[in-house]
């Protein structure tokens, strides 16, 4: 790739031609060296020569040659209407529409298809709601299929045979997409909006994409014109209700609440991280003071594993559950010991987290990306990304919004744990408190079930009840006494 990329540009920086570089992330080494490329020194460079690069954002790129750079960046289209327009606008034309006999029908499946594909990338920004692992559909996805519907309908129109939905369906939701979907969840999610959308039904008069009552029916629209099909897009609302994707309303309140947190965040981000003030203190002065004085006394002792086992080997259960000295066999005794060990790594992290920020402060250790980050944080009064995340980005704590309301979640957590196994099993729980609380629940089950021996109680057949109760205790932080 070097090597004719620098024959192109040689040539245009003497004849004055502009060169596009395509796809130049999978070269990162070369960008490096564009600086020097662009700016040579001994020789003149035609003033009308141009540089166009092409890339896909990645934090490795060079900074400096984005620095030099002029960047245009091309967003995806928000929203079902903006992807349909778009499609329409560069794929689809009236030629296109009338491609493949029987036109009406061909129509109604281009229409379809391009609906579908619109919904599926819109779908990502409900995170996990929408899809297990986000995948980066493109239109030549989308190409890709209606090549096979444009060569399928021609065979079945001159062999005079029905079109196979099933062959279709196979090829769009696991082939020329599928191919991507790597999850089970998501393949059997992604094959039923083929199974809906793209069938023999598409093919009635005013055909609905939406199964339940929306604020707007999205109908395939009965039109020849391609100008007709864009009228209809542009009918359309600009903000999608989730029962169009197939998800609950509440789904949206989770997206407008992760988009509001980013944008905060962006905003946090691109502040000012200096302090005003000749003689004030810097931001890491700041950062350490805060760090030495408030946070570390903060946190609690360390739990030693050796008392804890021996602590849980005579932490008491139920009547008639368990043997002396065996108590660490009782199902809610098992449950406690994994919270302890969850809850154990995660205070190790973040110790180890504000002592490399201060070590890193004082000039003893390097001054990682990471402990920039969690300094940037700290700072700025969030919760370090560490804390909550594992570096595959796996949930591996509570999330909160600010740094003082994590910091007392911690607290919390290790007070009921602490009182747990230190006094005895306490008469109620703080369940959002632990790291798995349907863990707990099954435990508890369990316990019953072997209570229940003699009646011969199976696990299964064990079912939750519940009593509303007229008072509130105010118990969200699991320290409840004598209830």
């Amino acid at each position: 790739m070097e090597i004719p990329a620098m024959q192109l540009i040689d040539q245009g920086m003497t004849t004055g031609k502009w060169v596009v570089l395509s796809n130049c992330h999978l070269s990162l080494e070369f960008m490096g060296e564009m600086e020097e490329i662009l700016f040579p020194k001994e020789r003149e460079v035609h003033p009308d020569f141009r540089l166009w690069i092409t890339c896909e954002p990645n934090p490795e790129f060079p900074l400096g040659l984005l620095q030099l750079a002029i960047k245009n960046a091309t967003d995806p289209p928000k929203g079902i209407q903006a992807g349909l327009s778009r499609t329409f606008q560069t794929m689809v034309n009236q030629d296109f529409l009338e491609k493949v006999e029987p036109y009406d029908k061909w129509r109604s499946i281009v229409f379809a298809l391009c609906f579908m594909h619109s919904t599926i990338q819109e779908r990502r920004k409900f995170g996990p709601l929408g899809f297990c692992i986000p995948y980066a559909f493109n239109n030549a996805d989308l190409e890709a299929s209606l090549t096979f519907i444009d060569k399928h309908m021609t065979t079945s129109m001159n062999l005079n045979i029905p079109i196979s939905w099933k062959a279709i369906q196979y090829m769009v939701s696991d082939v020329q997409y599928g191919g991507k979907i790597t999850d089970g969840l998501d393949r059997e999610m992604f094959g039923c909006y083929t199974q809906f959308w793209i069938q023999e039904q598409i093919f009635t008069p005013n055909y609905c994409f939406n199964q339940l009552i929306t604020e707007f029916n999205y109908h395939i629209p009965d039109a020849q014109e391609h100008g007709k099909f864009l009228e209809y897009i542009m009918k359309m609302p600009g903000n999608d209700s989730p029962p169009i994707f197939g998800l609950h309303a509440n789904a949206d309140l989770t997206f407008r609440l992760k988009e509001s947190v980013n944008m905060i965040d962006v905003l946090l981000d691109t502040m000012p991280k200096d302090s005003g003030g000749g003689g004030g203190m810097s931001r890491e002065e700041i950062v350490r003071e805060k760090i030495e004085k408030e946070l570390l006394p903060m946190l609690p002792v360390d739990f030693i594993w050796l008392d804890i086992v021996e602590k849980l080997r005579n932490l008491k259960g139920p009547k008639g559950l368990g043997e002396s000295g065996k108590y660490d066999l009782i199902p809610l005794n098992i449950f406690l010991s994994q919270e302890i060990q969850r809850y154990m790594s995660i205070a190790t992290i973040v110790k180890r987290t504000m002592v490399d920020m201060i070590d890193a402060i004082d000039g003893s250790i390097i001054m990682t990306p990471e402990i920039v980050d969690s300094i940037n944080a700290v700072f700025d009064f969030r919760v370090p990304r560490k804390w909550q995340y594992d570096p595959t980005g796996a949930e591996i704590s509570w999330l909160t919004m600010s740094l003082a309301g994590w910091i007392k979640g911690l607290l919390d957590r290790h007070y009921q744990i602490n009182n747990w196994v230190f006094k005895e099993r306490p008469p109620s729980f703080w369940l959002t408190g632990f790291f798995n609380p349907q863990g707990f629940l099954t435990s508890m089950k369990q316990e019953v079930t072997r209570q229940r021996k003699a009646q011969a109680w199976s696990l299964d057949e064990v079912e939750f009840t519940s009593d509303t109760l007229k008072d509130v205790i105010q118990g969200d932080d699991g320290r409840i006494e004598g209830k």
